[in-house]
């Protein structure tokens, strides 16, 4: 499956869910938003922003738009948003 992992399913169960006709319509959806491509957020460069202060000092910082990810609609998967791992 493209050589990623799904967060659905292990990467090792793979081929067994393949082989179950009540996954097609999961699998192909997972294929088809892997396969999507992700805008990159404009206001940014790979999740980080350069400021220089009045001194000429440079700092990096996150982007606050996608919140350091570097691509538009995709939050970061931290603490402040919300569980990891596909708790409730």
């Amino acid at each position: 499956m493209h050589g990623v992992a799904m967060a659905w399913g292990d990467r090792e169960h793979i081929p067994a869910l393949e082989q179950d006709w009540r996954y097609t319509r999961l699998l192909n959806l997972t294929r088809r938003l892997l396969d999507a491509p992700v805008p990159a957020c404009g206001n940014c460069t790979g999740g980080t922003i350069t400021v220089q202060d009045a001194d000429g000092n440079e700092t990096t910082i996150d982007c606050g738009e996608c919140g350091g990810s570097g691509e538009v609609g995709a939050m970061v998967d931290n603490e402040d948003d919300g569980q990891a791992g596909g708790g409730w």
